[in-house]
C-alpha cells in the first residue's frame, strides 16, 4: 500500500519520464540534450526520495504496534542546539572569499568547514545513541575530545596570529602601536570580567568568544584582501654596495649596532686596523706573523674577526667580485675605536670569472686592503 508522500513522488517521477521521453523526440542539438538530461535527472531524484519514503512509510507508525510511542522517531527528544551549523556557514563563506582572494583564506575555510560537518555529524549521532543524555555526552566526549582539542586549538591560534598579523600589516604603523594597545586591554578587560562573573554559563562565554574570533578573522580577511601597507626597504650589511663602501656611519643601519663580540667557533683570522691606519690580518695558528692575503675556499662560509684600534668608527668590507656589472659585498657595522665586529661571507661556486679582484678593505683608508685567494 502506497503512501500520500510515495504517491505524490511517484507521479512526479512518473511526469518527469514522460516529459523527458516528449521533449527528446521533439528537441533536437546541443537545447535538447541538456533539457533531456535535466528532465532525466529530475525523475531520478523523484524516483529516490519515492523509494525513501515509501521505506520509512511517510514516517507513520501502526497504532496498534507494541512500544511504539518509545522507539518511534516522533517519541525521540530532538537534537540540541549547537554552533556548528554556524561555523559550517562561516567556512563556506570563507570559500566564496578565499576564490577571490588569496589561495590561504580558502584552504583554511575547507579546514573550517570539514571540522564543522564532522562536528555536526557525530553530535546529532551522539545525541541519539540513547535515552540517557548524560550517557550520550560522554559518548561524544570520548569519540571527538583527543582529537579536537589539539586540532581545533592549532587551527584557532593558527586562525588568529594570521588574521592579527594582516591587520597590523595592513594598518599604519604608528596606528598600529594604538590598536596593539587597545586590543591588549580589552583582552584583559574580558579576562577579568570572565575571572570575576563565576556564575556566567558556558554557553555565554563560548558565544561571546565566538563572536570575538570571528570578528578578528572577519578584520583579517579583509585586510589581506586589501594587502599590507607600503614598507620601505631598509639598508642592511649584505649586499648593499650604499653602505659597505661608506666610510664611517651610514645612518640607522650603524645605530645602535653591537660593538663586541661572543666567542665564535672557525674564524679563520682577526683583521686589525692598527693606530697609524695599517690593515693587516694574523691567521689563527700564526699570531705573530702579519698577513695582506688570505686564502680561503670556494662554496664556504669564512669567519673572520674585525678588531678597530684606530682613532675613528671604520667597517670592514669583503668585496667578492663583480659579476654580470653587479658587485658581490658583505660588511660589518661600523666599529668605534677598542671595539671589534663579526664578519662572514663566502665565496659562491660559481665559474663565471670576476671583472674586479676580491679584497677585504676598509672605506676610507685608501691603499690598504687584503687580497682574498680563492684556489
Amino acid at each position: 500500500m502506497f503512501t500520500t508522500g510515495s504517491k505524490l513522488f511517484f507521479g512526479g517521477t512518473a511526469f518527469a519520464t514522460v516529459g523527458a521521453i516528449i521533449f527528446a523526440a521533439t528537441s533536437g542539438g546541443p537545447t535538447g540534450l541538456m533539457g533531456t538530461i535535466g528532465l532525466v535527472s529530475l525523475a531520478l531524484i523523484f524516483a529516490f526520495l519515492a523509494g525513501i519514503n515509501f521505506s520509512n512509510r511517510d514516517g507513520n507508525v501502526p497504532s496498534m504496534e507494541q512500544g511504539v510511542e518509545y522507539t518511534s522517531s516522533a517519541a525521540q527528544q530532538p537534537v540540541g542546539r549547537s554552533f556548528w551549523p554556524l561555523a559550517a556557514a562561516v567556512g563556506v563563506a570563507g570559500l566564496v572569499v578565499g576564490v577571490v582572494s588569496k589561495p590561504v583564506v580558502f584552504k583554511v575555510s575547507v579546514v573550517v568547514l570539514l571540522a564543522a560537518i564532522v562536528e555536526w555529524m557525530v553530535q546529532g549521532w551522539a545525541e541519539r545513541a540513547s535515552a540517557d543524555g548524560q550517557y550520550n555526552a560522554a559518548v561524544r566526549r570520548r569519540l571527538l575530545q583527543p582529537l579536537e582539542f589539539p586540532i581545533l586549538g592549532a587551527i584557532g591560534l593558527g586562525a588568529i596570529v594570521y588574521s592579527f598579523s594582516r591587520i597590523m600589516l595592513h594598518i599604519d604603523k604608528d596606528a598600529g602601536k594604538v590598536i596593539f594597545g587597545i586590543l591588549g586591554a580589552l583582552i584583559l578587560m574580558g579576562g577579568f570580567l570572565f575571572a570575576t562573573k563565576r556564575q556566567s554559563s558556558r554557553t555565554t562565554i563560548l558565544g561571546i568568544s565566538a563572536v570575538a574570533l570571528l570578528g578578528l578573522m572577519g578584520a583579517g580577511v579583509a585586510s589581506a584582501i586589501s594587502g599590507q601597507r607600503t614598507i620601505e626597504a631598509h639598508p642592511t650589511t649584505i649586499s648593499d654596495v650604499a653602505v659597505c663602501l661608506e666610510p664611517g656611519t651610514a645612518g640607522e643601519v650603524d645605530d645602535h649596532a653591537a660593538q663586541d663580540v661572543s666567542a665564535k667557533s672557525s674564524v679563520v683570522a682577526n683583521i686589525f686596523v692598527k693606530q697609524d691606519g695599517q690593515l693587516v690580518a694574523f691567521v689563527n695558528g700564526y699570531p705573530s706573523i702579519e698577513y695582506h692575503e688570505l686564502t680561503v675556499p670556494r662554496g664556504v662560509n669564512v669567519h673572520v674577526l674585525f678588531h678597530n684600534d684606530s682613532g675613528a668608527k671604520h667597517r670592514l668590507t669583503a668585496r667578492l667580485g663583480t659579476f654580470g656589472g653587479a658587485e658581490a659585498v658583505s660588511c660589518t657595522t661600523a666599529v668605534n675605536t677598542g671595539k671589534q665586529a663579526f664578519l662572514e661571507f663566502k665565496i659562491p661556486r660559481s665559474n663565471a670569472a670576476s671583472t674586479t679582484p676580491l679584497v677585504l678593505v676598509v672605506p676610507g683608508l685608501d691603499g690598504q686592503q687584503i687580497s682574498v685567494i680563492v684556489p
